[in-house]
């Protein structure tokens, strides 16, 4: 394979990318693959879109990664969630293949190959740090039976940012109303180790007075200095950031913002915002005032700021330490947003139309970028390709030289970085069920049945959120030109019948592959 070198500034637009011809090897490079958790896609600086907050106070670390490599504006999720997105990157597939349409239909098959297995049997060494999303349950779905010969993270949806010891847990369980339920979780993580050994050993480990996002950083830099000199690695760090509870702040990130903080005293009798008391109401009713817009939280958007923060200086000493040790030339790094941001916790995806949840460009477009300097573009912005987080197996399996299972839906992106085609897609589609759909094809997109309504926000000058009309997603058959119309404004299905004729075709097509979702049996 031959090296080509582009050389660009920060938001050069690429289409078809010019490419100076060398000879060099990419010789199986290291892999670090990035997810944040409901990112905004607008909530990093270096963008035209980014709002004042986010240029005010900077995301350093974002904007170095994006002018290392290139961009892409059209890249999207599996899936509106967690748990599909993610079993869409780890597989190269859409999820629907097995039923996992939504929450709660998240098995990951004994047969279907994982992107860490490939490249174990390929002799990588592999770890992952951070959330595992799979619904909790399956043959397949904990990290270190996928792949991950060592692990350091939590299991589920939602976890707490600092209350991450079983003192933690003890002082939960104190208390009348106790009980594990609703979304919101503490205590120690779980880390394990053993996959190809058949040990698959797994422990708790708390950790007292820190920070999941500091915590996830440090062990992901610890693990670089550790394999700076071994075989090639595959580091799969998920961050929980900017997730909820993003009401729940660190200390000095909040001072950063000027966000609420208030320190927890496991002992005392009355336990301040943002901290749930069982003994006054049920997890469930807590967060779904504060994980759920139940009631807009003026500082919602400054607790955001702050995570999201913390977050981009977690991605800056990511890149210090692979350039400290030597391996930042012959080291792939992606970085991508698990689904679109959520207005749960008041992210912003300007100038796309809707949230996580929903099948609106701000669900299922994200953030995406691909860095491998001196080899790939840096410094430019792809706004022509249709690229998916399914993509990301095929692409760094042939990378590193592994083998590329048959009948991925992915596909490899480097033709796409090398200047050699204009997109990866054609077409993608994304379902509720088989009767909620959207489909995009080229710069069409056809919703089917997937409205959608949300609670919604705005900023004062101050930068307190206030209540504002609901975010409306429409429902019925829509036909948008993404291309003229990114918001998703006017429906065009009377002016271009046969368009939507054409995509319904291709859908029909694709839903014939696809089984019902899955229903879990219940003994």
């Amino acid at each position: 394979m031959k090296k080509r070198v582009v050389n660009g500034l920060l938001w050069l637009t690429v289409l078809l990318l010019p490419v100076a011809k060398g000879a060099v090897d990419f010789s199986c490079p290291n892999v670090v693959v990035i997810i944040a958790d409901d990112l905004g896609y607008a909530d990093m600086a270096f963008l035209p879109d980014a709002p004042a907050d986010v240029k005010h106070y900077g995301t350093p670390g974002f904007d170095r990664l994006a002018a290392s490599g290139t961009y892409f504006r059209n890249a999207y999720a599996a899936g509106p969630i967690c748990s599909v997105s993610r079993a869409g990157l780890l597989t190269g597939c859409y999820p629907y293949r097995w039923g996992n349409y939504y929450f709660g239909q998240g098995q990951l098959p004994e047969e279907i190959q994982t992107l860490p297995e490939a490249l174990h049997q390929a002799g990588y060494a592999t770890a992952k740090v951070g959330k595992t999303h799979l619904d909790g349950w399956g043959q397949k779905a904990f990290p270190s039976l996928h792949g991950f010969e060592e692990y350091l993270g939590f299991f589920g949806g939602t976890w707490d940012y600092i209350r991450l010891s079983q003192k933690d847990v003890n002082a939960y369980k104190g208390r009348a109303g106790f009980k594990w339920m609703g979304h919101q979780l503490v205590g120690p993580l779980i880390q394990s180790a053993g996959y190809g050994t058949g040990r698959n050993e797994a422990t708790r480990v708390s950790f007292e007075n820190d920070f999941s996002t500091r915590i996830f950083t440090d062990k992901a830099c610890e693990y670089l200095e550790r394999n700076k000199d071994g075989k090639p690695f595959y580091l799969h760090i998920s961050y929980n950031a900017v997730h909820h509870p993003t009401y729940v702040v660190e200390e000095s990130w909040a001072k950063k913002v000027g966000a609420r903080y208030v320190p927890w005293d496991r002992e005392a009798e009355e336990w301040s915002f943002p901290y749930w008391d069982p003994d006054k109401e049920t997890n469930d009713e807590f967060h779904t005032k504060w994980g759920h817009m139940g009631e807009i939280d003026k500082e919602g958007r400054r607790c955001y700021l702050a995570n999201l923060l913390a977050l981009d200086f977690g991605i800056s000493k990511l890149l210090d330490t692979l350039e400290k040790t030597g391996l930042r030339e012959n080291t792939l790094v992606v970085f991508m947003s698990d689904n679109g941001g959520t207005i749960n916790t008041y992210a912003n995806n300007a100038p796309l139309r809707g949230y996580k949840y929903m099948y609106g460009e701000g669900g299922i477009r994200i953030p995406m970028i691909i860095s491998l300097p001196g080899t790939f573009p840096q410094g430019a912005v792809n706004n022509k390709a249709l690229v998916s987080g399914m993509d990301i197996f095929p692409t760094i399996a042939e990378l590193a030289g592994a083998d590329v299972p048959n009948g991925l839906d992915g596909k490899s992106i480097l033709p796409v970085l090398m200047g050699e085609k204009e997109t990866n897609h054609e077409w993608l589609v994304w379902a509720r069920d088989k009767d909620k759909w959207v489909i995009r094809n080229g710069k069409w997109k056809l919703t089917h049945n997937a409205g959608w309504m949300h609670s919604s926000f705005k900023l004062n000058e101050e930068g307190d959120a206030l209540q504002a009309e609901p975010v409306r997603y429409p429902d019925g058959v829509q036909l948008f030109n993404l291309e003229n119309d990114i918001g998703e404004s006017v429906n065009l299905i009377a002016q271009h019948p046969e368009v939507a004729e054409e995509m319904n075709r291709l859908y029909k097509d694709w839903e014939a592959q696809m089984p019902e979702p899955f229903k879990m049996k219940r003994k």
